[in-house]
């Protein structure tokens, strides 16, 4: 099992493992600050260093049965295998999608709270972001409605908080249960909640901001029908 530091603290940008294998031009790190892909969100990227001062660019970021694997350009030589690495994350795409993954949480309480939908799916990439939810329709009105919704709560300056919670107890709240928290494995039995203090609360596992303030101007781009009850909204964060 690799241990997931983003989870604990999305702020760390350089940290130290060791690598524990090396498949083709993947490597495990028995620790790691990179984010994989999943949940909407785009992997980190950056490079790891070698005690030799071998530098690699880290391409892709997966994760697969407990395991956290990084693509490595160059190909590794299966040498490095046990050595120690400085990894080093590409931080401003990191804060940029650390923003947008607040946003998304923080869309996802306001459309629970006025208008009692649920988020069903949403992406993030470095540039711009949607969010997909059901709603019978999404006027410009509401559009406007949500974008005001979201400047209070970035300017309130909510706070973002993560802790962890057995399974069990996670199905009893209805909160992380609307959030569809049982499609997570059986396998994975304690759960990591982010918190936006009045905003929101999910089961969730990717990385995000400290507080709402550093979202900056949340900026809605256009909206979407995909079908019956079924709308998209795009939008992107600004400094």
């Amino acid at each position: 099992m690799t241990e997931l530091l983003y989870q604990k603290d999305s702020y760390i940008r350089e940290f130290k493992a060791v690598i524990t294998e090396v498949v083709d031009d993947f490597v495990v790190l028995d620790r790691t600050a990179f984010s994989p892909t999943g949940g909407g969100l785009m992997c980190d990227t950056g490079t790891l260093t070698t005690a030799s001062r071998d530098v690699y660019k880290v391409v892709e970021v997966i994760s697969r049965g407990g395991k956290v694997k990084h693509k490595l350009s160059p190909i590794p030589e299966a040498e490095i295998q046990g050595g120690k690495i400085k990894g080093k994350i590409d931080w401003e795409k990191r804060y940029k999608q650390m923003r947008l993954h607040t946003t998304i949480h923080s869309i996802s309480g306001t459309l629970y709270k006025k208008y009692g939908t649920t988020v069903t799916g949403g992406n993030i990439t470095p540039e711009k972001s949607r969010v997909e939810f059901d709603i019978d329709h999404l006027r410009q009105e509401r559009v406007q409605e949500i974008e005001e919704a979201m400047r209070e709560i970035i300017n309130g300056n909510h706070m973002v908080t993560v802790s962890f919670l057995e399974r069990e107890e996670a199905l009893k709240d209805p909160d992380l249960i609307r959030t569809k928290v049982n499609l997570i494995p059986e396998s994975v039995k304690i759960l990591r909640i982010v918190e936006i203090e009045t905003v929101d609360r999910q089961a969730d596992g990717g990385v995000h901001v400290k507080s709402t303030k550093e979202i900056g101007t949340f900026v809605p781009l256009k909206t979407e029908n995909r079908g019956k009850d079924k709308k998209r909204l795009y939008f992107t964060v600004r400094p």
